[in-house]
Parts: structure tokens; C-alpha cells; sequence
């Protein structure tokens, strides 16, 4: 049986305000553009998707300055909720990581020259709050004494609003985490997005040793200076030597854990959506094979809205399943995509995915209605062999 581990890479979204000309007539906001970046080697591509035919085009194309190609490594981009700026993380040697800042035109492809670039050193993540105001980074240190602890670090910058460029580098947060020494457990530290206010910023611990251990935590955010407050844990959950798993991902507030207690055992999977407060443990909703089949045989994604989630029930299909929270409910809206479903746009109108896990040719786009989940197919993307990831934005 099929069992994707999903990892979501989450992209808060920015609004505009409309101006009011003399006459009080309020101008209407220009449609946002549905955005995707395709890095290929060392060259991101920009498609825009067209949201009547669903059909991409290419519109820009642009080699990263200096930057060269690690096999080993996925490179890490982000865009600014209005995607105005995209944020580019490469190496300019096999060892040596750089941060690119590049402003987009009205298409949202990035622009020559780079407006800034800087080395970075030991990068394992980046955010970009909900209000374009702040940048947080994930940086592993160095072990300096006889422990077998590593510091961990998360450093926030200001974004200039006009260039994009950062600035005011600050220590917000430090970790001390297992480093692995003498065969003990092997711990790292990942950042997952932001509420939707941008008050809280959500990362994860997770440890591997005889299995693995995970906890997910809260911190709040200052949205003057962007100083962040203690670590509270939300959830966390651990693993024997079961091959099993749980994908954790944080939609519309709410906590979704999609449980996978056994690799290779079909009916025993679970869905849980959990509220986000300290030690959170009573579920709003639990669902198995018994209230539905893909809740007990599939791991899944959760959609943006929070009132879906994407159920893989195949190496090739995507069931839609409904979010009843009311009626503590999940239902089959009998609605699919025959693909494997992997991201979303930022707006959740837009479904991506590929043939299977294993596909690396096309990436086929699907129109989603979220008042009626039906969904609508489009166009898709050629994935060449130098394909290395795919990045949604939405340009305002």
C-alpha cells in the first residue's frame, strides 16, 4: 500500500488595501496571479496559470548569480506574501550556502540584478510572516564544549518594504538539541508557518534514535519588533521501531495529524484535528476506517481552508474528503484527482500534483472549488531532469 510522507511547505498569504479616489469610488484590486517557480539546477522558471483555461505559461527565466548545483541539497525558496520578493537559498560552493533576494515584476518573476545576497552558514529553513514585516531562519551551530548537545538558532531579520532586502540580523530564539553522539538519539529543528494572524510562529523538534520523536510547539509573535516568546509545546507524538509515522500540519489554526501507527498495514491509519492550544489532547474530531475508509488507509494533506483534506489512496489517486466539524464528521465528497496531490496555492484554488511518488515528468494542475470541492482539470508543467522542486506564490 501506498504511504506518502507529506511534507508541507506552508506560504501565508498578504492582502492590499484599495485606494478611494476623490469621489469616494473605491478602485477594485487587480486579480491576484496564481504563481508557480520551478527550479531546475540553478535557474528558476516562472509559470503563471491562467485560473479560467488552468493553463500555465512560462514568463520568465533567471540563472542565480555564482550559484552551482549540489546533488545533495534541495535548494530552499519562499516568496513574500504579496510576492513582491522571493526569497532564494543555493550554495556557491559544495560547502558554502548563500541567501538571494530578488524583486519580481508584475508577472512575479524575479528580476536581474539580485538586490542582495549574503552567505549563510549551516541554513536549515526559512519563514516569512503573514505581514512581509519579518524573515525567521533556522541555522544549526557548532558544539563547543564536551556535551553531546548542538546549539540550535533562529535568527530574525527586518524586510525593507521597498527593496526587500534584509536587515537587523537578531538571535530570537536558541535550542539545544541531541546531537547523535555515541549512537544516541539525533535531533533537528524546522520551522512550519505561521497563524494565520502571524501572532504565533509553529516549528518542530523531531528525534530519531530506536524510532522517532516528535513534539510541535507555539511561539508568540511580537508584531512590532517580531521578537518571539517561549516555546509551548502543542503536540508531540513517538514511534517504536514500527515503521510508523505522523504528519503533523497546522491549516486554517487548527492542528491536523494524520496517523500512520503501521508501515504496511492496511485500516489502522486515523485522522485527528486537534485545537491549537498547550498540551493539546482532545481531538474536535477523530476519524478511522470505521467512519471512513481513507481515514484507515491513506496518509493525506490538509487543504488551507481547513474544511478538506487530500487523502492518498493510491500511488495515483487523491480522494477530496469533506471536513465536518460540526457533525465531528470527515465524509468522501465524491470528488478525486488521479494524481498525487503534493501542494496547493496559496488561495487553495489551485491543486498540484504528479502521476505518483515516483514521477518526476509533469506536474498536472487541477482547478478546487472550495465552496463545492468539485474540481476542474488544467494544464501542466514538463519536469525536466534537472528538476529540482517547485515553489506556489500568489503576486498582488
Amino acid at each position: 500500500m501506498f504511504r506518502p510522507c507529506v511534507c508541507c511547505m506552508l506560504l501565508c498569504l498578504g492582502t492590499l488595501s484599495s485606494a478611494q479616489n476623490s469621489s469616494a469610488v473605491a478602485q477594485t484590486s487587480p486579480t491576484p496571479v496564481q504563481v508557480v517557480y520551478l527550479v531546475e539546477s540553478t535557474t528558476i522558471v516562472t509559470y503563471n496559470v491562467d485560473p479560467q483555461t488552468l493553463n500555465p505559461t512560462q514568463v520568465g527565466s533567471v540563472t542565480v548569480p555564482n550559484a552551482v548545483f549540489n546533488p545533495d541539497v534541495i535548494p530552499w525558496l519562499i516568496a513574500a506574501p504579496n510576492d513582491h520578493f522571493i526569497y532564494y537559498i543555493g550554495y556557491v560552493s559544495q560547502t558554502q550556502q548563500r541567501l538571494w533576494v530578488f524583486a519580481t515584476d508584475s508577472t512575479g518573476s524575479p528580476q536581474l540584478p539580485v538586490v542582495q545576497q549574503f552567505n549563510v552558514k549551516n541554513f536549515n529553513g526559512l519563514q516569512v510572516d503573514p505581514k512581509a514585516n519579518f524573515v525567521y531562519a533556522v541555522f544549526e551551530g557548532v558544539n563547543t564544549d564536551d556535551s553531546y548537545n548542538t546549539p540550535w538558532y533562529i535568527r530574525r531579520y527586518l524586510i525593507n518594504p521597498a527593496s526587500g532586502k534584509l536587515n537587523q540580523p537578531q538571535l530570537v530564539a536558541t535550542y539545544s538539541l541531541n546531537n547523535g553522539a555515541e549512537g544516541t538519539t539525533l535531533c533537528g529543528l524546522s520551522l512550519l508557518g505561521f497563524k494565520a494572524s502571524g501572532t504565533s510562529l509553529y516549528d518542530e523538534v523531531q528525534c530519531s534514535a530506536h524510532g522517532t520523536i516528535a513534539s510541535y510547539n507555539e511561539r508568540t509573535v511580537n508584531l512590532t519588533s517580531g521578537a518571539l516568546g517561549d516555546d509551548v509545546e502543542v503536540y508531540s507524538w513517538q514511534n517504536g521501531n514500527s515503521g510508523g509515522y505522523e504528519s503533523v500540519q497546522f491549516a486554517a489554526n487548527r492542528l491536523f495529524d494524520f496517523v500512520v501507527p503501521f508501515d504496511y498495514a492496511q485500516g489502522y491509519d486515523s485522522v485527528n484535528i486537534y485545537p491549537v492550544v498547550p498540551s493539546t489532547s482532545t481531538p474536535l474530531l477523530t476519524c478511522t476506517a470505521d467512519m471512513l475508509e481513507a481515514c484507515g488507509s491513506s496518509a493525506g494533506l490538509a487543504h488551507p481552508s481547513g474544511k478538506y483534506v487530500f487523502m492518498a489512496i493510491a500511488s495515483d489517486l487523491t480522494q477530496i474528503d469533506k471536513v465536518e466539524l460540526s457533525q465531528k464528521k470527515i465524509v468522501d465528497s465524491s470528488n478525486y484527482v488521479p494524481y498525487w496531490v503534493t501542494q496547493f496555492s496559496p488561495d487553495g484554488t489551485l491543486v498540484y500534483g504528479v502521476a505518483s511518488e515516483y514521477s518526476t515528468d509533469q506536474l498536472m494542475i487541477y482547478g478546487f472549488n472550495v465552496a463545492t470541492s468539485e474540481v476542474t482539470p488544467g494544464g501542466y508543467i514538463y519536469l525536466p531532469s534537472t528538476y529540482e522542486g517547485f515553489f506556489t506564490a500568489e503576486r498582488q
